[in-house]
Parts: C-alpha cells; structure tokens; sequence
C-alpha cells in the first residue's frame, strides 16, 4: 500500500501524496490524500472503505472501527503550510497529527520546480498561440 513513513509516522510527496498511519482499537487505519487525482482514500487493515474525489483544503469522513463512528478529518491548514489529520469518537479528540510541510521543502527545489513550470508554460502558450494563428487566421 505505501512504502516510506518517516519519523513522524507521515509520508509525504509531491508524486505519491500523503499517507497518515494510525492506529485505534489494535486496527491499522491509513489516510491517504492524493496529489495529482484529488483522491480521498481510508484503508481500514488495508481494506478500502473509502474512495472519494475531495476538493476542499480539509475533508471530514466518518468510518466504522469496531461498532464505533470514527470521524477522520485531515487536510491542510495555515496556507498549506501544515497538515494534519484529526480522530474523534464521541466528540473526542483520540489522536492527533500536526505536521509543517514547509520544512520538507527546500529553497532550491521551489526555486527551480518555479523556473521549470514557468519555462514549460510560456512554451505551451507559445505553442497554443501558433495553433490558433496558423488555424484561425495566419499569415
């Protein structure tokens, strides 16, 4: 399901997104947030009971652990700069993850990842133009 969990029981990437491991009531219950499809997955001992499409910064769902509604709620917060993920049975916070996703990032990975995608989109708007140019009305 997941290879790399750091320290922090929290593997985070830009190509495979997030993974938040906990556990409650001896069950393994793994959150997943995907990067690029939007995807919303909970795994309860590697079954999939959730599977959604989520949009929003912080996403709430609620699950069955052994007879009891679990309230899993994680996300982003503070600018995307922490994530955190949430569990309350009965209004009770059971386990919480608090962590800054700012300092895992690198100057020189941002700087260049912002050139990279800057140089990619002036080509592809240089592209587009020429398409519709040559299409539409060129000389």
């Amino acid at each position: 399901m997941f290879n790399s969990i750091n320290k922090d029981d929290i593997s985070l990437s830009i190509r495979n997104g997030l993974y938040m491991p906990f556990m409650y009531k001896g069950r393994q219950i793994v959150v997943h947030n995907a990067s690029w499809s939007f995807r919303e997955k909970i795994w309860i001992d590697d079954e999939l009971v959730v599977n959604r499409i989520g949009l929003s910064m912080a996403s709430t769902h609620v699950v069955d652990v052994d007879g009891d509604a679990v309230e899993v709620t994680f996300g982003s917060r503070n600018g995307m700069k922490e994530i955190f993920l949430e569990v309350r049975v009965d209004g009770q916070l059971v386990h919480e993850v608090r962590h800054q996703a700012v300092k895992d990032i690198k100057l020189s990975t941002m700087v260049i990842s912002l050139i990279a995608f800057g140089i990619a989109g002036a080509g592809l708007g240089y592209l587009v133009g020429y398409l519709v140019g040559t299409l539409f009305g060129g000389a």
